[in-house]
């Protein structure tokens, strides 16, 4: 090797060293003993409270925060949203309290009057997507959110009273959004609330006469109530218009205060022992009253929210329509709606569902119910969760045929059940009537050498007596009373592979929709294709009708 190459070759080397060294250098820096100034955050915008002292029209809200003490937390790190009304409406809201200034205020007022207007959470106005927003203000009161067309402009109005003028402002701790009016402290009780408005004088006699009305005003922590308010002209449309009217009609223990007594039960039945605003109504399709084991159903139809309309034995009967615009009234204590006609306690007997799991909204939606084939990912289907790692799929089958033909409505949920996949499945079943029912599930048989999951039933988080084997075959050589006695049936009109068991017997406590729940830790490679679900009342017929592809019932 030449010299002049050895030389260059430690020059290299050196040259390595050097910027091996200076990378060191470099990243030692930060932890080194001497002192540097550096950014720790590239948000440069100033927090809410100095954002506000800096801006002249909303000056007198800044000074309220400083007087209250909460400058201090306003303005350090952390995620707020803060609804700060603008000068005019503070001088507004001063003038209506008899004040000159906001030092003229008591410091509890002055922090209440603060507190109103804060949430511990960072809110655009792209969040109010539900009626009110979901964290409550520091002082404890929701905020409800709607959007009103005023003078010809769309605008985001708060508790029904304040319109925001200035929104979505980031700082450095949150979002600030302008409003035109002070929030409105509440004080009322939901009962007192009531007795406010002389368009509820008989409802709120109805209360007095029940003894309601001392739950309604009562203030205890943690402790709501949601009310469902008929006015005296509703009233009146169904023949109603005194107290004696009531009481004539639904009286029948001469004690209203008796929790048995179908008056106190009536009044009773609009009282939702929860804090329930119109988007949780329509969130559920369900609720308890204050009335035990009595539910309300709740359907949404477009922007309506419409209580106990369903269809019974072919027939609609249609439900009471919320008053979206005059409820969300909120109390201390709850939160008071209006209702456009009466609601009543549905007495009914245990009455048989014939139910289709695969008739699901969403599958009706995509089109392809009863018509095609559908991939169906967690999360897709509202009523149907299982377990099993995220990418675990069902598989929708709209058109059964082949070896899969004969299925009921001709249609089958394929569910990779099977402890390695999805160990179980619930479902939402329709509203089943409080009483004593069989179970039933037909399915189509899968085996894998023979053999099959082992299947475990489970309603309302009560085992079911018997497992089912999705491996097993029909029983066709029994006459079918003999079958039935041993819990088999044929349950599809065509019979083929499919066969059905009667899982157990359970009784409904509550009339509503119930949770199904199967569950398997068995691993057999065999996936389970569920047909149909039976709930009938166990002193009626078990075998007939039985069900076509077209989902019509048949009989012998």
């Amino acid at each position: 090797m030449e010299t002049n190459d050895i030389i260059v070759m430690k020059a290299r080397k050196i040259y390595h060293m050097t910027g091996l060294l200076l990378l060191a250098a470099v990243l030692w820096l930060p932890f080194s003993c001497t002192k540097e100034n550096f950014t720790e955050t590239t948000d440069t915008r100033p927090n809410i409270s100095r954002f506000l002292a800096e801006h002249e029209d909303y000056s007198l809200f800044a000074e309220a925060i400083k007087l209250a003490g909460a400058s201090s937390y306003l303005d350090a790190w952390g995620t707020y949203t803060v609804f700060a009304p603008n000068n005019s409406a503070m001088q507004t809201f001063l003038q209506s309290e008899g004040k000159g200034r906001i030092s003229d205020l008591s410091e509890a007022d002055v922090k209440d009057l603060v507190n109103l207007h804060i949430i511990q959470d960072t809110v655009s106005t792209g969040q109010f997507r539900d009626g009110k927003i979901q964290r409550n203000s520091v002082f404890g009161m929701f905020i409800t959110t709607a959007v009103q067309n005023i003078d010809g402009e769309s605008y985001f109005v708060l508790n029904k009273e304040s319109k925001i003028i200035m929104p979505n402002i980031r700082t450095g701790n949150g979002m600030v959004h302008g409003v035109d009016k002070v929030f409105t402290k509440v004080t009322n009780t939901v009962m007192q609330e009531i007795e406010a408005d002389p368009n509820l004088s008989l409802f709120a006699e109805g209360l007095h006469l029940t003894g309601l009305d001392a739950v309604l005003h009562q203030r205890v922590a943690e402790q709501f109530f949601s009310v469902l308010a008929v006015s005296n002209a509703t009233f009146a449309q169904r023949g109603f218009n005194t107290i004696q009217d009531l009481v004539e009609k639904y009286n029948h223990t001469g004690n209203p205060k008796n929790p048995e007594d179908s008056l106190y039960m009536h009044m009773a039945y609009h009282v939702l022992p929860d804090l329930k605003y119109v988007s949780d109504l329509a969130f559920s399709s369900s609720h308890t009253t204050q009335v035990p084991r009595e539910v309300l159903l709740v359907k949404v139809d477009r922007e309506r929210i419409l209580l106990n309309e369903e269809v019974w034995l072919g027939e609609l009967e249609e439900g009471a329509e919320v008053d979206r615009q005059a409820s969300d009234n909120t109390t201390v204590n709850g939160v008071l709606h209006y209702i456009k006609d009466d609601i009543y306690i549905k007495q009914r007997q245990p009455f048989r569902v014939d139910w289709d799991p695969s008739d699901q909204p969403e599958l009706r939606v995509a089109g392809v119910y009863r018509r095609g084939t559908l991939s169906i990912p967690k999360g897709y289907l509202r009523d149907v969760t299982w377990g099993g790692g995220d990418g675990e799929q069902l598989w929708y089958n709209g058109t059964a045929s082949g070896n899969m033909a004969g299925a009921a409505f001709g249609d089958v949920l394929e569910i990779p059940m099977r402890s390695a996949w999805a160990p179980w499945i619930e479902f939402k079943t329709p509203v089943i009537v409080r009483g004593r029912y069989k179970v039933w599930v037909g399915w189509r048989r899968n085996a894998h050498n023979n053999n099959g999951n082992i299947i475990e039933t489970s309603v309302n988080g009560i085992k079911l007596s018997r497992t089912l084997n999705q491996a097993e075959w029909r029983i066709n050589n029994l006459p079918e009373r003999e079958l039935e006695a041993l819990g088999y049936k044929q349950h599809t009109a065509t019979g083929g592979n499919y066969n059905c068991k009667m899982v157990g017997v359970v009784d409904i406590d509550v009339t509503d929709r119930q949770t199904l729940r199967f569950e398997t830790s068995s691993n057999v490679n065999a996936k389970w294709w569920l047909d149909f679900v039976q709930f009938i009342p166990i002193d009626e017929e078990q075998i007939w009708p039985r069900f076509d592809t077209e989902g019509n019932a048949v009989y012998p």
